[in-house]
């Protein structure tokens, strides 16, 4: 995910120090209570991020994505960049405000399954419970993330299609454009002819349709900047 970068704001409240922080080990990092309601006004979220990047939110106020960066501290970014790049652009439809510089993660609709599981991998970092208004946030399905990650045809599930049913369909559709794209794999996106572009990009926008959301799979958002008034609860993780 996105390391970050800084912006100066202007009364914010104070955040303890890394060093403040209470310490819990991964396994009881989650919160007793998760919220997870993706029709809320405001959105109550959770967000795992590195001791530099929570002193850069305490000491401006406020963290912004950036996304040049990420490819120094996660091998995979490079290859997601693509991607990335496409998601503001999203946000940038999407989204009321400014031009969005970066992203941010978080999970709107989280388990403490789910974040107990990521906290056994994010020792050292730092879980944040944040409350942001829904106009900031983009919401996607993570599951369904992936064909954008992965530069396939993004086909949802129709209403009373089975697993298998979709399966086969899916199969057969994503066979048909393979054909059409395998001449271009090696090309960035922007260089593909422009109906095979558009037709894929197009498909991928399903990820941002409540109607095509699946139940029990979990969402994501992407925001722009994370605020020092945005954060309920810190705490650090061993």
């Amino acid at each position: 995910m996105d390391v970050s970068t800084t912006t100066r704001a202007a009364g914010r409240p104070p955040l303890r120090t890394f060093r403040e922080l209470p310490s819990r080990p991964w396994f009881l990092v989650p919160p007793l209570r998760i919220v997870s309601d993706p029709g809320a006004a405001v959105l109550t979220m959770y967000t795992f991020q590195t001791r530099e990047a929570y002193e850069t939110l305490r000491r401006d106020g406020v963290l912004v994505g950036d996304s040049s960066k990420g490819a120094d501290d996660w091998a995979g970014e490079q290859v997601f960049r693509e991607a990335y790049a496409w998601m503001r652009r999203q946000m940038a439809r999407r989204l009321p405000g400014p031009p969005h510089r970066g992203l941010l993660w978080l999970w709107p609709t989280a388990t403490r399954e789910l974040l107990r599981d990521i906290a056994k991998y994010a020792r050292g970092e730092v879980l944040l419970t944040v409350r942001v208004a829904r106009e900031r946030a983009l919401l996607s399905e993570f599951s369904d993330w992936h064909a954008v990650l992965n530069r396939y045809l993004h086909v949802p599930v129709n209403p009373g299609e089975s697993e298998d049913e979709w399966e086969l369909r899916w199969t057969a559709l994503d066979d048909d454009f393979g054909a059409r794209a395998k001449p271009y794999d090696a090309a960035p996106i922007t260089e593909w002819p422009d109906e095979l572009r558009v037709e894929i990009e197009s498909s991928w926008e399903a990820i941002f349709d409540p109607a095509t959301w699946r139940p029990k799979l979990n969402l994501q958002a992407t925001i722009s900047e994370l605020r020092t008034a945005d954060v309920v609860r810190a705490v650090r993780i061993r």
